[in-house]
C-alpha cells in the first residue's frame, strides 16, 4: 500500500516537474533579458538535480544518483557563475564604449 503511494507521489512529481521544466525552456529562450535567461538556466539544472534526488530515493540500490547529483550541483554552480561574469563583463565593456563615444 505504501510502495503504491510514492509510486503515485513519484508520477506526480515526475508530471509537475516536467511542466515546470517546458517552462523553464521557453523562459530561457524567450526571456527579454539575459538576466532572465541565466536565470531560467539555474532554475533547469536545479529541477535536474531534484530529478536525480528522487530517483535517488526511489531506487536505493542506484547509490551513484546521489553522487552524479552532487557533482552536477558543483557544475551548475560554477557554471552560473561564469556566465554572470560574461554578462556583467560584456554590460561594462558596451557601457565603456558608449562612454567613450560620448566624448
Amino acid at each position: 500500500m505504501l510502495d503504491q503511494l510514492y509510486s503515485y507521489l513519484f508520477i506526480g512529481l515526475c508530471i509537475v516537474l516536467g511542466i515546470l521544466f517546458i517552462f523553464a525552456i521557453i523562459k530561457s529562450i524567450i526571456g527579454p533579458k539575459v538576466a532572465d535567461r541565466i536565470v531560467s538556466i539555474n532554475m533547469l539544472s536545479t529541477m535536474v538535480v531534484m530529478i536525480l534526488c528522487t530517483l535517488t530515493i526511489m531506487f536505493p540500490t542506484e547509490g551513484y544518483l546521489a553522487d552524479v547529483s552532487m557533482l552536477y550541483v558543483l557544475l551548475s554552480f560554477i557554471s552560473v557563475i561564469v556566465l554572470a561574469n560574461v554578462f556583467i563583463n560584456v554590460n561594462m565593456r558596451k557601457k565603456f564604449k558608449e562612454d567613450k563615444k560620448e566624448d
